[in-house]
């Protein structure tokens, strides 16, 4: 059995603390499971389950501030053993990152009204 591996990232206007938070809600809603979350370190891994395609895959999330008040978000993903690798790390990265872009808009909206 192999692995493959890619990483991507995403900047966010908002602050690492307010990404962090939002993070935690965004892996379920992208259908991941939740494996750890250190909020010191501003680090969370997840996990994506077996599939047709895909023996699983290992996501780790670091979340790094920048300067004024905006955030990225640097994401590696770990493919086990699969026939279609590239794919599917690509699918999981946009659902995360378009669920948490969700999160953090409806969040500010709130705040707004």
């Amino acid at each position: 059995m192999f692995n493959t591996s890619q990483s991507t990232w995403q900047a966010f206007a908002y602050p690492s603390e307010l990404v962090y938070r939002h993070l935690l809600k965004a892996i379920p809603a992208a259908g991941l499971s939740l494996k750890s979350a250190d909020e010191a370190l501003l680090r969370v891994t997840a996990s994506a389950g077996m599939s047709l395609f895909s023996w699983g895959e290992n996501m780790t999330f670091i979340i790094e501030p920048q300067a004024d008040a905006n955030t990225r978000v640097y994401i590696d993903s770990s493919l086990k053993f699969g026939p279609s690798g590239g794919g599917r790390h690509q699918k999981n990265f946009n659902a995360v990152i378009a669920a948490l872009g969700k999160s953090l808009r409806e969040s500010a909206q709130r705040e707004a009204t």
